[in-house]
């Protein structure tokens, strides 16, 4: 579903980019681990923050790694399921650049639930905070929240996937400062006909709304 940089091709970074993260049942999308919970963050070229979308998921099994997400079969009971949200991942996926760390656990749910749902994507342009982060950022290990350390951002809610895709998308700008070849994608920027509808469950209105 991801295409990455290539040496040549078309530039999209004016358009902004779309950062995501998701939370998981597990670690193997082809081991029937679901996704639980899905952010993205809009944000422009310069980093500005344009709008984000967050939402707990109903998985079709038990939520597994809780000890990790802190997400728990209660708060999953009444959330929509990926089929009912999918529609507003696309829309707010369209006409960007999509951004992840690690992107290749993304692209591997996400096509996994996608495909399960009965839709049919196109390669859509994407790039890896962690690739970009090898080879610039001198540190033992290119986690996130090890780059963010880096970059002197602080991880607000981590292991939330709107916390993390936060985090992502404020230091995206400093390494797009780094030295790197140009940004071009060999795939077109192809509609991918979402829109915005049905309903969202987000993690944060459940804890506001704890006693």
């Amino acid at each position: 579903m991801f295409s990455y940089p290539a040496p040549r091709g078309h530039t999209y970074t004016a358009n902004g980019y779309a950062v995501i993260d998701l939370e998981t049942t597990g670690f193997d999308a082809r081991r029937n681990d679901r996704v639980v919970e899905v952010a993205i963050v809009r944000v422009d070229h310069t980093g500005h923050e344009l709008g984000a979308f967050s939402t707990l998921i109903h998985p079709g099994r038990p939520v597994g790694a809780t000890a990790v997400h802190h997400i728990t079969d209660d708060m999953v009971c009444d959330a929509p399921t990926f089929p009912e949200i999918a529609p507003a991942i696309l829309a707010w996926m369209e006409g960007t650049v999509i951004v992840a760390h690690n992107a290749g656990f993304e692209d591997s749910f996400l096509s996994a639930e996608f495909a399960r749902a009965g839709w049919k994507l196109p390669a859509v342009p994407a790039l890896d905070t962690l690739a970009l982060a090898q080879g610039v950022v001198p540190t033992g290990n290119h986690r996130l929240p090890t780059v963010c350390q880096w970059a002197g951002i602080t991880i607000h809610n981590p292991h939330s996937a709107l916390g993390d895709a936060r985090a992502t998308a404020q230091v995206l700008p400093q390494l797009l400062t780094q030295p790197h070849r140009p940004l071009r994608w060999q795939v077109p920027m192809t509609p991918l006909g979402g829109h915005l509808s049905g309903r969202y469950c987000p993690r944060e209105s459940l804890l506001a709304a704890a006693p």
